[in-house]
């Protein structure tokens, strides 16, 4: 397993036509999602261990633990035309995934690791905290992507819970999808936590 086949597998899913703003809907392109994954992989925390994705978008985070291995694999979303596009890709994959329309406050029940992209909390403000609340009630491993501008809120948050591992810094590129946007892509420095309850 490489990290190269990876991101060429995650390049074949299919993207929403729109994006809803007030949930802060962004793509997670496959070369960071590829990258945050094999870290995951390597970690051990992936390959026969359950697998949830909060905000799971197009699906790309849960199916590419299921092509990694996991023993299984779910993604949550609370946009409907989100679900449908995720289990759209799945189908296309042959993956084996559960996909579930629910706001990410109801999840319940216990994984191995948490995978995320959360909203950055940029238009709505803390938008972000339901996501990290809930991923350290379900979660032992988590790997979450926060804006660089909310880097001491977030480490001072999970610090609480977990054990920090890593804290990396990385570039979200992010395409000209809303009206406002200026440019065809535009990076966001952001933060990738990984922490454990271990």
């Amino acid at each position: 397993m490489n990290k190269k086949s990876l991101e060429l597998f995650l390049s074949g899913l299919s993207l929403p036509d729109s994006y809803n703003i007030n949930l802060e809907q962004y793509p997670t392109d496959a070369g960071t999602a590829a990258t945050i994954l094999m870290e995951a992989y390597l970690d051990g925390n992936i390959k026969g261990k359950s697998v949830i994705d909060l905000g799971t978008g197009n699906g790309i985070f849960a199916i590419g633990a299921w092509y990694l291995g996991s023993s299984g694999c779910t993604g949550i979303d609370v946009d409907s035309k989100m679900i449908d596009l995720a289990k759209e890709n799945c189908n296309k994959s042959l993956c084996r995934c559960n996909f579930i329309k629910t706001g990410v406050s109801e999840v319940a029940g216990s994984y191995d690791t948490v995978i995320m992209n959360p909203p950055f909390g940029s238009v709505i403000k803390h938008d972000d905290l339901p996501f990290i609340k809930k991923a350290v009630e379900i979660g032992t491993n988590i790997y979450s992507i926060h804006n660089m501008a909310s880097y001491e809120f977030i480490n001072e948050f999970y610090s609480k819970y977990l054990n920090i591992v890593r804290k990396t810094r990385i570039f979200i590129r992010v395409p000209m999808i809303y009206p406002h946007h200026k440019y065809r892509y535009r990076e966001i420095e952001s933060v990738l936590i990984y922490g454990n309850k271990n």
